[in-house]
């Protein structure tokens, strides 16, 4: 407003509306003629008009030919805002979603078109195609019934329906067919909410909208035994967030699926459709064997939409981070290798942080996208007919092969290569493994040895010159080792500290990968690849980051031996009796002690065994590794500077490495009669 009260807003809707739009006929002409700047003017031509109402239709029609199907897409939604029932721009999106793998999209504009313009055939048949090529049988099915009953001509539906039909040969889900499973049980409903609890005091509800549109709405209330009875009945769907208000969970989860690009791809073929549909399938299996290798039962299911999952319960409640730590492993070895497939792992965060996590859709529910039932499968693909059952036999992963499988992946993944913060689910990426076959664990470069194992074991804390003395005077240092054997965990401060402690020269850089391996919840990422430079951390430092540990040990060293230097617990390497030990000082002349020496004979042979144990493990590993490279390469023998090693494979025997040293005797590994 002015002074005097006039309104200004025209003069300035007049001077926004000055900005000259150029003649689409122009723009379309300089297309035609291949000029330079064209394709520039015409984008910002439908900038400039992006307020303006009518011939939104038009210009995107000119977008497309410009090749612009972004902007074509904005243009055609303009003119639906300008004319909801606009039949053309609905077909129009309907394509260029199709065309960009968006086949929800697409359909939600068929079906709109089919409202539009319910006479139009065209807007019928895409309709069919769209839901055929994204596995809709079932709604297929009923855009016939309802095109018959708003008189789509009897020769169309009989030719849309014999496409339906085409589509539905050869499926082997019930539920396709109109087959229900029986109703649960008490019992049975009761276990089904017991075994799929997630967060305590929220779950979603599936919801989808007159236009095909869809999603989950959060219900603020526990899963109730009522609840989960409607969500098997199909009644209602229900999602659950598997992470519960404490940060662990009791089940975790593998949803296998298609890319978009791959939906896109498949359109209206019919072949490619059920092609992609076995692929999924296919992938699904392989991963459900791998776990099964690793001692991890997995229950497989078809989601109803597109995908599958595959679900694991726990015989009791684990911290997600651990889960996670898992899944993240698991994915970048075993990870989708197909282009068109992606894998997602639930839960798909550690901790809520204020929220309430990413939700998954129960199992042997109705999915109201698609209008099928979910289904446990059998390892053929067909449906399971007593799915109760079958979750009642199904078994809990106990905590102890969680445990042991994360310390084999962990070796499977030397330096957690491809397993970077980002990688939660896998999104069909080659993980980076360094030229490893990540199925197999063999190297591809047939010229590569495998790569050797680290030359720590756990004897060296106890034995090692640099190493030992610090854990035997440190009482803080001795503790974390004590919590990683007996607990596999160490929190983000505690593993800074033993990091910052030892991680100053090599031998630091072994100990402390050894203990970060050993711990269920420390991702590979976080092993040191080299000492670190600078200044070991300070004690006062270590007792400001883990007060909770220094607080229940006697962390109060002194060290007169080194006047004038800060405290460090890597202080205890100058104490007089460790350069004694060590040799780097004159003995006093005193007598043992017969019963010390005695005691440490004693000790020194335990330690002896235990590294005794370990390097015999490490042996066996070792040639396993070499065997499985050797017939992996197809390579009879390997010739190196100190000799040459040979694979052995005689008749109903199990190959042998023979290795045979430059000028001396052949000598068979494996061959002592004592293993």
């Amino acid at each position: 407003m002015t002074r005097d009260g006039s309104d200004l807003a025209p003069a300035r809707g007049q001077a926004a509306r000055a900005v000259v739009v150029e003649p689409i006929d122009a723009i379309r002409e300089a297309l035609r003629r291949g000029e330079e700047t064209a394709r520039e003017r015409l984008r910002r031509a439908v900038a400039a008009r992006r307020g303006e109402v009518g011939e939104h239709a038009a210009w995107g029609r000119l977008c497309e030919e410009a090749g612009e199907p972004g902007l074509a897409v904005s243009e055609y939604q303009l003119a639906l805002r300008d004319a909801p029932d606009d039949a053309s721009a609905l077909a129009r999106l309907a394509m260029l979603y199709e065309e960009g793998g968006e086949l929800d999209r697409a359909v939600e504009c068929a079906e709109r078109w089919t409202r539009a313009a319910p006479a139009a055939g065209e807007a019928w048949t895409r309709l069919v195609e769209l839901l055929l090529a994204a596995g809709y049988l079932a709604r297929a099915q009923n855009v016939l019934a309802e095109g018959a009953r708003v008189g789509v001509p009897g020769e169309l539906l009989d030719a849309l329906a014999a496409r339906v039909a085409a589509a539905r040969e050869g499926e082997t889900e019930e539920a396709e067919e109109g087959a229900e499973p029986r109703p649960p049980s008490d019992g049975e409903v009761v276990r089904f909410a017991h075994l799929f609890a997630g967060r305590e005091n929220v779950y979603a509800r599936q919801w989808i909208g007159p236009g095909g549109e869809g999603g989950y709405t959060p219900v603020r209330e526990p899963l109730t035994i009522q609840v989960a009875r409607n969500h098997l009945l199909g009644s209602v769907t229900v999602g659950v967030y598997p992470l519960r208000l404490d940060n662990t969970v009791t089940f975790f989860a593998f949803d296998v699926d298609l890319t978009r690009r791959a939906l896109g791809r498949a359109r209206s073929r019919v072949l490619e459709a059920r092609r992609l549909k076995d692929l999924v399938h296919r992938e699904a299996r392989r991963l459900q064997a791998a776990l099964g290798d690793l001692g991890v039962p997995a229950l497989l299911e078809d989601s109803g939409y597109k995908g599958r999952h595959l679900w694991v319960f726990l015989q009791q409640p684990e911290d997600a981070a651990v889960v996670r730590t898992f899944g993240r492993l698991f994915l970048a070895i075993h990870g989708p290798r197909e282009p068109d497939l992606h894998v997602e792992f639930f839960p798909k965060q550690a901790r809520a942080e204020g929220g309430v996590g990413n939700l998954i859709k129960l199992p042997l529910g109705i999915h109201r996208r698609s209008g099928r039932r979910s289904r446990l499968l059998r390892p053929d693909g067909s449906p399971d007919p007593e799915p109760h059952v079958t979750l009642r036999r199904q078994p809990r992963l106990t905590r102890e092969v969680l445990h042991a499988a994360i310390a084999r992946l962990k070796g499977t993944l030397p330096g957690g290569a491809g397993l970077g913060p980002g990688t939660a689910g896998g999104r069909g990426e080659e993980p980076e493994t360094g030229g490893e076959n990540a199925a197999t664990g063999v190297r591809s470069d047939p010229t590569a040895f495998p790569p050797v194992p680290p030359s720590w074991t756990n004897a060296h804390f106890d034995t090692h010159p640099e190493v030992a003395p610090i854990l035997a005077h440190c009482p803080v240092l001795a503790a974390l080792r004590q919590q990683v054997e007996t607990h596999r965990r160490l929190s983000h401060d505690e593993q800074l500290v033993l990091i910052h402690a030892l991680g100053h020269t090599s031998a630091g850089v072994l100990a402390v990968n050894y203990l970060l391996d050993a711990c269920v919840d420390v991702p590979p990422t976080a092993r040191l690849q080299s000492p670190l430079a600078g200044n070991p951390i300070s004690c006062p430092k270590i007792r400001k980051r883990i007060p909770h540990v220094t607080a229940r040990v006697p962390c109060h060293c002194r060290f007169d031996f080194a006047p004038g230097r800060y405290p460090t617990p890597r202080l205890h390497l100058l104490r007089p009796e460790v350069a004694h030990a060590s040799g780097r000082a004159e003995p006093t002349g005193t007598a043992p002690d017969p019963a010390t020496e005695l005691a440490d004979r004693v000790r020194a042979l335990r330690v002896l065994r235990i590294r005794h144990a370990e390097v015999e493990a490490e042996l066996r590993r070792v040639e396993a590794e070499l065997v499985a490279y050797l017939e992996q390469a197809a390579v009879p023998e390997l010739t190196t500077p100190e000799g040459i090693l040979r694979l052995v494979q005689e008749e109903g025997a199990v190959a042998a490495l023979v290795w045979e040293p430059a000028g001396e005797p052949v000598e068979q590994a494996g061959a002592d009669e004592d293993r």
